[in-house]
């Protein structure tokens, strides 16, 4: 039987002259297309997630071979090529004059010794039952609906804490699948929502952005003002290079994205002219920069952390290093001391740099030129931080707040940076009432000025050092909390340990070029 895709396929692999991505190999393309490795099967799953619903039902029932799946593959890739719409793609003459061949070849029973793709995907194309399609329609069958989609996402959450993205995807849309005929409204609706955000994570870290991107628009198609399906499709349109949609998403689930560098010749010209570190004579000002003061708040300290870690190899920096170390200066010092650097200009100046370099790139704005604009409108004495503090630990720590809390945490899978936005509107409601005693605007800018007033105060008083400390705490859960699972992690620190991440900070050798002293090997 003739395969279009195929034959073009090995004549392009047979001509020596031309580049490929078998590198004129037979016998790679041959193995691609019958054995497709398991990163490949999943571009192709993605790719099939914009084939129309028809060519998805006819690709279904033999969606598990894999060599089905390379003739997706194969076409998405072209469209990329060519830079045409995959859809289009995906409704070639050529495709489905071979789609039809492999229905044929199915039903005779000829693919059935064929390599198959990972189990977990051979279903993922079958369509689910029209909404309100179940019929009898009782309290006992929505009921038990309701547990049965439940049980789904708890298992979809346990495989996701597990890093088995595959297993949490699979579970997610059994929980789809078996609500799918429900009519929708009230708990049902809510529980269809999770398993959808829930569904768009997973398959954002099986590399699946376009699949996660249909899910979080579904679930926004239940709830249009859901922060966190924006989110979720902000996060797969960042990964499909759409990054002008994704900053709009993003706005809309309540985040402030960094402001778009417009990339003009001259603007990449100068970019590669810019020093790429701090200035010297700036040090002893970015040391005095406050990290709250300049926009870094608990959420993009987060991104703050990842970053830094990026920028320091092998050095588990927490996400506690910013909450006790209000300052660029204090961040500074505290990680010297974690890598016992000898106190001198040359590695401040480093690990100042690494930590320039972070916050550029996570406000999209030189911090130093940020902290200028920057005006304290308010300041509070000592009993005035240790009051709002007192205030606001009580209303965390009430039972209601630890309810929504625990709830989030579970939402998100325990993911910090999802919790702390889906907390964030939470987290407002109580704090409004705070806010407007103590003449603030009861909003999230209020919030941040009550907060950077409460730090000021903080770093001349250790009592509203501890209480500030125990407010966030609570903030977060409590001591059994999202506080606890990934925030204060410290790990221990030994001389050894300390010396190799100095020397990946360095560059160099810690013993120094004549290895005094020792019989270490240094690879240049």
């Amino acid at each position: 039987m003739r395969f279009i895709r195929w034959d073009r396929a090995l004549k392009i692999c047979m001509d020596k002259a031309s580049k490929n991505r078998w590198d004129s190999d037979p016998m790679i393309l041959n193995q691609e297309a019958h054995e497709l490795p398991v990163e490949k099967q999943r571009l192709a799953l993605d790719f099939a997630e914009d084939a129309p619903a028809e060519i998805r039902l006819k690709l279904a029932p033999m969606w598990k071979y894999c060599f089905v799946q390379w003739h997706i593959y194969d076409a998405g890739l072209e469209a990329e090529e060519k830079g045409v719409p995959l859809m289009m793609q995906l409704k070639d003459a050529d495709l489905l004059a071979d789609i039809e061949s492999l229905r044929l070849l199915s039903d005779s029973g000829d693919l059935d010794q064929a390599a198959t793709a990972e189990e977990w995907s051979w279903k993922m194309l079958y369509p689910l039952p029209e909404a309100g399609s179940l019929h009898p329609w009782t309290d006992e069958i929505a009921n038990d609906l309701i547990r049965q989609g439940k049980e789904e996402r708890h298992e979809g959450v346990i495989a996701f804490n597990e890093d088995s993205f595959d297993k949490a995807l699979w579970h997610c849309c059994q929980g789809l699948k078996l609500l799918s005929a429900a009519p929708g409204g009230g708990p049902i609706s809510k529980l269809r929502s999770e398993l959808l955000k829930n569904k768009s994570a997973a398959a954002l870290r099986l590399g699946l952005p376009r699949v996660a991107l249909s899910a979080s628009n579904s679930a926004l198609g239940i709830n249009q003002n859901d922060e966190k399906a924006w989110y979720r499709k902000s996060c797969a349109l960042d990964a499909m290079k759409r990054e002008a949609e994704a900053r709009q998403a993003l706005a809309k689930a309540g985040l402030t994205p960094p402001p778009v560098l417009t990339r003009t010749k001259a603007n990449k010209a100068k970019a590669k002219t810019e020093p790429k570190d701090l200035d010297p004579l700036l040090l002893s000002a970015f040391e005095d920069v406050v990290f709250a003061e300049v926009g870094v708040d608990s959420i993009t300290a987060v991104d703050l952390v990842r970053h830094l870690q990026g920028e320091l190899p092998n050095t588990p920096v927490s996400l506690s290093l910013i909450y006790e170390c209000p300052t660029v200066g204090e961040a500074i010092s505290e990680l010297l001391d974690r890598i016992s650097a000898k106190k001198g200009d040359y590695l401040k100046r480093r690990m100042a740099g690494a930590i320039w370099r972070t916050m550029c790139e996570i406000l999209g704005k030189d911090p130093l030129k940020k902290a200028k604009a920057v005006r304290r409108q308010r300041q509070l004495t000592e009993i005035q931080a240790l009051d709002a503090l007192s205030d606001l630990q009580e209303a965390y720590e009430s039972q209601d707040f630890l309810r929504a809390s625990r709830e989030a945490a579970r939402r998100t899978a325990f993911e910090q940076r999802s919790f702390l936005v889906k907390l964030k509107p939470v987290a407002l409601d109580v704090q409004r009432p705070i806010l407007r005693r103590l003449g603030f605007s009861p909003d999230h800018a209020g919030m941040k000025e009550l907060e950077i007033a409460i730090i000021q105060v903080a770093r001349k008083s250790a009592k509203v050092k501890d209480r500030l400390k125990a407010t966030r705490i609570a903030l977060q859960g409590g001591e059994n909390g999202m506080w606890t699972i990934n925030v204060e992690q410290h790990p221990q620190w030994s001389d050894s340990n300390s010396m190799q991440l100095r020397a990946d900070l360095t560059k160099s050798d810690p013993f120094g070029p004549a290895h005094v002293n020792t019989n270490a090997v240094v690879a240049h």
